[in-house]
């Protein structure tokens, strides 16, 4: 069968048109060894020195709750969330309350089973499960929402991981380092006291950041431990040291009230100590992390003396002298007490008796 030139001319187009399209190609194509040509690409290297980090959360899921197993940083890159179907929400939200990432993830209580006559079905059970986002170091908490039922199911407090992995790894690029310390802690006031009259304590701390990281804010606080035969109020107090700079300490401190209930030598201790506020400050020096100041107070009873009351002729060894509760004898009228009683040639250590509480209410 002869072709005519019409149609030998249509073949000859055509082959040009391919040779052309097969040079172009072939001219693309990637050189031997160059690592974008799957062919001849190098073996794959893995990345130990990736920096990534993530928040893996172990859950125990309920129908309408989830409890928390544990929470902790893992050195690896967080799988993605993109195309998770919407049934759980996962909120994150920084130590500000700003809101942070917020991503769809899968439901662990959803499996896939095989159905009898072939495919398969997705089946809820509650029981543990775990989440996975990416590391931020000023996250403070994750949400965890249903979103097929509307709820929340937990909120996660994620500081202590954070903590735990700054305080393992304080050099990482997340985290900050800092030793922070009480170097002095002071009590001062009147060491004598009436009971049931009220007597001011005054305590003073100094706090500073001895780096290598700063400024920083911190939480000082002060607990107070009575001795029994003591109230104190407050029982505590808690100060901020913002901004707190390497170098540059802060002093914090406050009024106690302190009220003798019984007589005698009390004391009263106040513990102070300081606390990175961020979770990702890690203090590896915790040893000076807190002071305790003592102090001590003599409490004494209110008698009361009518020296009319005293016959001197009565006054000698082993004869008890009549007292009568007519006044108050404390603190305040000690010298008037006991000029009282020297003038009746009673010995200065019946006076001590009366004002250290060494003697009941109604003794002679």
């Amino acid at each position: 069968m002869r072709r005519n030139r019409r149609t030998l001319a249509v073949i000859a187009v055509l082959a040009a048109v391919l040779a052309a399209v097969t040079v172009e190609v072939t001219g693309t194509l990637a050189s031997a060894g160059d690592p974008t040509n799957p062919a001849t690409a190098p073996q794959p290297q893995y990345d130990y020195d990736d920096p990534a980090k993530a928040f893996v959360v172990e859950l125990d899921f309920g129908s309408t709750s989830a409890a928390l197993v544990r929470a902790s940083v893992v050195r690896a890159r967080s799988y993605s969330h993109l195309g998770d179907p919407p049934l759980l929400r996962l909120s994150l939200v920084d130590e500000d309350g700003a809101a942070g990432d917020s991503v769809n993830a899968w439901d662990p209580r959803w499996y896939f089973e095989q159905k009898p006559g072939g495919g398969e079905r997705m089946v809820r059970r509650d029981g543990p499960g775990t989440l996975v986002v990416p590391f931020d170091a000023d996250t403070a908490t994750m949400t965890v929402r249903d979103l097929r039922a509307a709820i929340d199911l937990a909120t996660v407090d994620l500081r202590p991981a954070v903590r735990e992995f700054c305080l393992a790894h304080p050099i990482d690029t997340e985290c900050v380092e800092a030793d922070l310390a009480v170097t002095s802690t002071t009590a001062s006031g009147d060491t004598l006291g009436v009971v049931g009259t009220p007597v001011t304590v005054q305590v003073a701390a100094t706090v500073a950041n001895l780096g290598p990281d700063g400024p920083l804010d911190a939480d000082v606080v002060q607990t107070v431990a009575a001795a029994p035969g003591l109230t104190v109020i407050p029982a505590g107090r808690t100060f901020d040291a913002d901004k707190l700079g390497v170098g540059t300490p802060a002093k914090v401190g406050g009024d106690y009230t302190v009220v003798c209930t019984s007589p005698g030598t009390r004391t009263v201790t106040v513990t102070t100590s300081v606390a990175p506020e961020r979770a990702k400050v890690a203090d590896v020096k915790p040893a000076n992390d807190a002071r305790t100041v003592s102090y001590a107070i003599d409490c004494a009873v209110p008698v009361a003396v009518n020296a009319e009351a005293i016959q001197p002729s009565t006054v000698r060894p082993g004869v008890r002298a009549p007292l009568v509760a007519t006044g108050t004898c404390g603190a305040e009228a000690h010298g008037t007490v006991h000029a009282s009683l020297t003038d009746l040639g009673i010995q200065n250590g019946t006076t001590e008796i009366c004002v250290r509480g060494r003697a009941g209410p109604g003794a002679g």
